[in-house]
């Protein structure tokens, strides 16, 4: 687990997901972010990457199973529907704790931490495109992305230490 992140120059935010995980990574001292979708075995190549290359980094995993949730008493809700997404949401929890045990295996400093606060203009509270780019600044021409990506760009931007106030215009 991070315990001091005062060492530590790049963070990888992950969001996980059963097919293609959000990825985020900040440099600390540049605020440069780069972002991509990764199977499980492209995302173990990037840590392996950045662990060979000797780069001071930590890992933060959104762990979903963190939070508790009522989804499955949504009325109207068939018992399908609840198993289809009770089955989906166990399988991204899942490869959020099989990350734990890689980052565990390879040595890599990490955190686990429930979704961060929703308080966006997206829907459900969640981070809009334009409001991530005011945030990381006009330095970092952020391509589109997944909603995945940019909770994962935000985790690893708040975990760097960096300012969540506006550095640009919507």
């Amino acid at each position: 687990m991070i315990v001091d992140m005062t060492n530590i120059d790049v963070v990888i935010g992950i969001d996980p997901d059963n097919e293609r995980s959000g990825v985020g990574v900040v440099n600390k001292r540049t605020m440069a972010v780069q972002t991509v979708k990764a199977t499980f075995s492209e995302l173990l190549a990037i840590l392996k990457q950045y662990q060979e290359a000797g780069t001071r980094c930590a890992v933060v995993i959104e762990g979903g199973w963190l939070r508790t949730t009522n989804w499955h008493t949504v009325p109207g809700m068939t018992a399908r529907k609840a198993a289809a997404i009770g089955r989906s949401v166990g399988m991204n929890h899942q490869t959020g704790i099989l990350l734990t045990e890689m980052c565990d295996s390879m040595g890599l400093r990490y955190d686990v931490v429930p979704p961060l606060r929703k308080y966006w203009r997206g829907a459900d509270g969640k981070i809009t495109q334009d409001e991530l780019q005011c945030v990381v600044g006009d330095e970092n021409k952020l391509p589109r992305m997944s909603q995945d990506q940019r909770d994962a760009v935000l985790l690893a931007w708040v975990y760097s230490g960096l300012s969540l106030t506006f550095r640009s215009r919507v």
